[in-house]
């Protein structure tokens, strides 16, 4: 089995495509691609001299690396090609597949990625079939690049998961965290920082591991990509000099001109120009070392741009020299490919006008002209008229139409809001029925004994079963009050919803001590099975009252013995809570009542208890306005289930905790 290691490299800076796929095409890099591009043409020669096929195809591969490694991939093409059509011929499927990589680089590089895309499908089918981990990995980390270049986030991210997958079980570290490189930078490329920060996190605490010092300067380099591209340069400046702190002294030469110039536009932003212009200066050696005009013009244009702003006029005026000479170098090729196209193609529209221009009929008679062109001037009226008529009618069936839907639409919104105002009024009177109910029966309880204190008629050992009762009552009173309070702010539009990052594990704790006291009176255990992390995206305030409003139904409807569980699980993008009780159930003629359709509904505990009618009302209402939904199940006799949904929260974990959980 073939065990070439590939590599990848994401580089500090964005590279082109091209580039990416360049570096990730061949195990090995090219030192120095003129010298070994005139070695290949003199191999090459001698082997087609003697017609040694095998080292034709040797020499074939290497002028077509060495020609890539100079950017001039359309003459690499023909020569991978060459190489290609030996190895299928004598049946080598592993230097095949690997030819393959090879060529579709060179493809996509020009632009094709089409044929490039089938090109890297049939090497992965070979490297599958041979069972060879690396060859596996690497198609599917080329097939990531080049998904990345189309903007096709899904199939990219998919491809580098495979990638990273069939690293891991090559045992390949150094891959593996350059795979999880990858996988960042396609994040990074949609602006999902968290999880582009998420993947360089476990890319680092390898890299660590592996201790290979370019892993982790690399991978500290992404990571300050990744804050820049935050807007936080200062961070951002923190972790590139950590990259260039650890990068080997063998590190490309273009990889850390990068790196600087990624610094140095980091302390350009923050009005550091002076370390700007410093670093800058220091990445252009390195650059020109490194061969790419682009890089050595792009520096070069920074520091015009900086010099500028320092009011530097003559230094920037030298460094736009530059830049401009440099881009000519890097382009002039080009535009005098693009200039002799377009000239070729004027030439060949001008003699296809000429050819035109002679086959016309010279004899055509003036009176059949005459008739033509007063024809066309009746028939072009004629349209016109009709199109103005056409636009006047559709205009008015338009308008009418309009005015009819807005008029529909005005009698939907009064009835429903008529029957709203129907629903409410039947509230407010169940309402005011419930709460006159309510109020009387303590408050006369506590007057009675005020008086009965008063005239001393009360024995010290009544005043005591007195006091605990009407203190139960009193409770119930109170809740009643703080449901009513939250019910009618609701209702009359006053409660925003601020929605924040909710740690349920520790709101359902604080909910379970605060109702612990009434669960040890009637002998009930609560039991809490919400495990961290479970971090929702919710109002604190809201949530706490549901979770105290469920769990104190669970409590008031279970029997002596029995329990009470909270427990949440992950669903989707939701997390769903559920509260249950081994209590009496729900009847069935009762259920339609829960949520209170026709207005409050309440009925007795175990323990003779009362309830406010007003609990679960609420609780439907703010779960809804938290974007949940609450729903219960219940059989009599065997107890209740009641469960809510919420937003999971899309924060990275392992911020702060809320203060006010935390305090209660």
């Amino acid at each position: 089995m073939d065990t070439t290691v590939y590599a990848y490299a994401s580089n500090p800076t964005p590279l082109t495509f091209a580039q990416q796929h360049q570096q990730a095409s061949h195990p090995v890099t090219v030192a120095d691609p003129l010298h070994v591009l005139k070695q290949a043409k003199i191999a090459l020669e001698a082997a087609t001299k003697v017609k040694n096929a095998p080292q034709t195809a040797v020499a074939q591969l290497q002028l077509g690396r060495a020609l890539e490694a100079l950017h001039r991939y359309d003459e690499a093409e023909p020569h991978f090609a060459a190489a290609l059509r030996y190895y299928v011929r004598t049946r080598n499927s592993d230097k095949a597949a690997t030819v393959r990589y090879a060529l579709g680089s060179a493809q996509f590089s020009q632009g094709d990625t089409g044929k490039a895309r089938e090109t890297y499908l049939l090497a992965l089918k070979s490297f599958t079939v041979l069972q060879n981990l690396a060859g596996v990995a690497h198609g599917h980390e080329l097939l990531g690049h080049l998904y990345t270049s189309e903007a096709k986030w899904p199939q990219a991210l998919k491809n580098h998961e495979q990638a990273l997958v069939a690293w891991q079980k090559a045992g390949n570290e150094y891959q593996t965290v350059v795979a999880m490189n990858n996988m960042a930078h396609v994040h990074r490329q949609q602006r999902h920082y968290s999880r582009a920060l998420y993947h360089l996190q476990r890319a680092y605490r390898k890299a660590l591991e592996y201790q290979d010092s370019a892993c982790t300067g690399q991978t500290l380099a992404s990571i300050g990509q990744v804050y820049q591209a935050m807007n936080n340069q200062e961070v951002a400046m923190g972790f590139y000099t950590q990259a260039l702190t650890n990068l080997p002294p063998t590190t490309a030469p273009g990889y850390t001109a990068d790196l600087l110039h990624s610094l140095a536009t980091a302390h350009d932003s923050i009005g550091n120009h002076e370390r700007s212009s410093a670093y800058l200066k220091q990445a252009l050696p390195l650059a020109r070392q490194a061969g790419a005009l682009s890089r050595v013009s792009s520096i070069y244009q920074s520091l015009s741009n900086l010099y500028q702003r320092d009011n530097q006029y003559s230094l920037s005026l030298d460094a736009l020299r530059h830049y401009a000479a440099l881009q000519d170098s890097v382009f002039a090729e080009q535009r005098s490919a693009q200039v002799a196209e377009l000239q070729t193609r004027y030439e060949t529209e001008k003699k296809e006008r000429e050819i035109q221009l002679l086959t016309k009929d010279r004899q055509i008679q003036a009176s059949q002209l005459r008739r033509q062109q007063l024809l066309r001037d009746v028939l072009l009226t004629g349209t016109a008229v009709l199109i103005v008529l056409a636009g006047v009618l559709y205009r008015s069936r338009r308008r009418h139409r309009r005015l009819n839907s807005l008029l529909q639409q005005q009698n939907v919104d009064i009835q429903a809001q008529r029957d709203e105002l129907g629903q409410l009024n039947r509230t407010k009177n169940t309402l005011f029925s419930v709460i006159s109910h309510d109020l009387r029966s303590p408050l006369g309880s506590l007057y009675s004994m005020l008086s009965l204190l008063n005239m001393g008629a009360l024995p010290p050992e009544r005043l005591a079963v007195h006091s605990e009762r009407l203190s139960r009552m009193l409770d119930t009173t109170l809740s009643l009050l703080d449901n009513l309070l939250n019910w009618s702010a609701a209702q009359m539009g006053g409660e925003a919803t601020r929605l924040e990052p909710v740690y349920l594990d520790e709101a359902v704790e604080e909910t379970l001590s605060l109702l612990l006291s009434d669960a040890e009176r009637k002998g009930i255990y609560l039991l809490n099975h919400v495990e961290e992390p479970c971090v929702v995206h919710a109002d604190l305030n809201m949530i706490r009252l549901v979770l105290r409003n469920l769990v104190a139904n669970a409590i008031k409807f279970t029997p002596a013995a029995g329990t009470v569980t909270v427990a949440a699980q992950p669903l989707g993008t939701m997390w769903e809570i559920t509260v249950t009780d081994s209590g009496m159930g729900i009847s069935t003629t009762d259920r339609e009542k829960i949520f209170g359709q026709g207005g409050p509904h309440t009925t007795l505990g175990t323990a003779h208890e009362k309830g406010t009618g007003l609990g679960l009302l609420l609780c439907k209402d703010f779960v809804e306005r938290n974007g949940g939904k609450l729903s219960f199940e219940s059989e009599v006799g065997q107890g209740s289930i009641f469960r809510f949904t919420l937003p999971a929260s899309t924060q990275i974990l392992g911020i702060s905790r809320n203060p006010n959980v935390a305090a209660g």
